[in-house]
């Protein structure tokens, strides 16, 4: 080269149309009489015209005919931060014009808001390209796929939301002086972190309350590993899963010929749990009769096999739990005052996590790190559906929570999870909405385009019906209120709502 303006020989292979081809959007150059000089590989693709079929043609006739622009914008040089604004404004309108023609005439870059035939949002950008006497030669135009960067953008801030949550819970970690189970750091949760390493030291009896699915066993468990009898075993007995008339045996055990069917002596639950925890879960459903025995128990630090005549020492530490109001079942006669004296010298209650849902985020990241590892998949939340979770009562507390997690890291294929998908998921009848959308039978006289606008316009339907007015719909299925108006025009949805 002799200068900074000489290009090699080899440049000459190189030219707008041949560099438009290797731009994976959709491209489209007019001459100023609007007739289409040049389309790119993208352009005839995305509106599945062939680039023999519309070069030579007029731009107008190919948007009345075949594309559709629904006009949003008509700003010169809007910068991404005004892009926020433009896109919700209204679709309804359909332009009679394309942008390239408009271009034309108001001799100025423009963009608008268009639609392609699938129905994806695009922002259309169409530049004038002067000569030397300051006339229009051509209008260069570019198409950005906004549903594309809408999603991009979504995983990004996933990631970004996943890394300062991420970040967050390290720092708590490091903070806690144990390899804490309990996870959370809600005022609550952190008084009975702090107590538990005070009374795991003690062999004192401790009641755990709260609604089912708080997690009673797993504060059990935590005590237990803090205390003196680490290692020693650690038995828990449901008192409501063991049948009434089996419950005496499988705890205290039982002497050969103690019964029908007793060939052998069997040692009993407490007798295993000898010098270690046993946790007597559900202890509200405990039968009656059987009260009095546990209490001697407590009380005298042996029991009799059933069918036994010698005492046994016992050495155990008792954790209770229910989810029962023991004091009720006092009132009614069901539960002894003088057993539940003896199983509440410590009592602790877990509140549900209704009454802390600062700890909610904490554990859905807990579960969606497990799963991902159970299931090899590398599922991320982004910041609505962790905000929908945290919203969500989650009346069957943790393990309503968990099973919850597990599911919406096994459906779906994107690694985002949405919070449409969290609310098909909570919502009192999500379970029977969400899993027909799961799974769509092949039907061999429906295209795919067909299927697609069959299924947007059941989900359309449904929400105009439960909801009553566009902007609620819009709201429900996470899109805007001109999208919803637009599709139901478009997909012949019976008017039986409001704007």
């Amino acid at each position: 080269m002799n200068n900074k303006y000489s290009y090699p020989d080899s440049y000459k292979y190189l030219n707008a149309f041949i560099v438009s081809d290797f731009v994976d959007m959709p491209i489209h150059i007019i001459d100023s009489a609007g007739i289409i000089i040049f389309v790119n590989k993208a352009w005839s693709k995305v509106y599945n015209l062939k680039r023999e079929f519309a070069v030579g043609r007029h731009i107008e006739e190919i948007i009345s005919k075949y594309l559709k622009y629904f006009l949003t914008i008509n700003e010169t040089n809007i910068t991404d931060d005004e892009m926020s604004k433009y896109t919700y404004q209204h679709f309804d309108e359909v332009s009679s014009q394309s942008l390239a023609t408009r271009v034309l005439t108001e001799r100025k870059k423009m963009s608008m808001v268009s639609s392609t035939p699938e129905d994806s949002k695009v922002l259309v950008t169409s530049t004038p390209i002067f000569n030397g006497k300051n006339e229009i030669e051509y209008v260069f135009t570019l198409v950005q796929d906004l549903t594309k960067i809408s999603d991009l953008k979504e995983v990004l801030d996933a990631e970004v939301e996943k890394n300062k949550i991420l970040c967050k819970k390290l720092k708590f970690y490091k903070s806690e002086q144990n390899n804490s189970t309990i996870i959370g750091n809600s005022k609550v949760l952190s008084e009975i972190k702090n107590l538990i390493p005070v009374v795991a030291k003690t062999d004192a009896s401790i009641l755990i309350l709260g609604e089912s699915g708080v997690g009673k066993e797993v504060l059990a468990k935590e005590i237990y590993t803090n205390s003196l009898r680490k290692d020693k075993p650690f038995i828990t007995i449901n008192c409501a899963a063991i049948p009434e008339n089996l419950l005496e045996s499988e705890m205290f055990g039982y002497e050969k010929g103690a019964f029908t069917g007793a060939v052998k002596s069997k040692a009993g639950l407490f007798e295993l749990a000898n010098g270690g925890t046993i946790l007597l879960d559900e202890i509200g459903t405990m039968p009656l009769n059987l009260q009095p025995k546990l209490l001697r128990v407590l009380q005298e630090n042996e029991f009799m096999r059933v069918g036994g005549t010698q005492k046994i020492p016992l050495d155990v530490r008792i954790i209770s739990a229910t989810n029962e109001n023991l004091f009720t079942l006092i009132k009614t006669g069901e539960f002894r005052q003088d057993l539940y004296y003896r199983l509440n010298v410590i009592p602790i209650k877990i509140p549900p996590l209704r009454d802390r849902k600062e700890d909610i985020k904490l554990i859905c990241l807990k579960f969606l790190d497990d799963f991902n590892k159970k299931y090899g998949k590398n599922k991320v939340f982004n910041e609505k559906s962790l905000f929908t979770l945290e919203q969500y009562e989650w009346p069957g507390n943790i393990r309503e929570l968990k099973n919850a997690i597990e599911r919406l890291v096994i459906i779906g294929e994107k690694n985002v999870i949405t919070s449409n998908q969290v609310l098909y998921i909570t919502k009192p009848d999500g379970i029977e909405q969400f899993e027909p959308d799961d799974y769509i039978e092949i039907n061999e006289n429906l295209s795919l385009k067909e299927a697609v606008q069959s299924l947007e316009k059941k989900m359309i339907t449904d929400a105009l019906a439960k909801y009553k007015t566009t902007y609620k719909a819009a709201e429900a299925l996470k899109t805007t209120q001109p999208t919803i108006v637009r599709k139901a025009k478009m997909l012949g949805i019976e008017k039986t709502y409001e704007q």
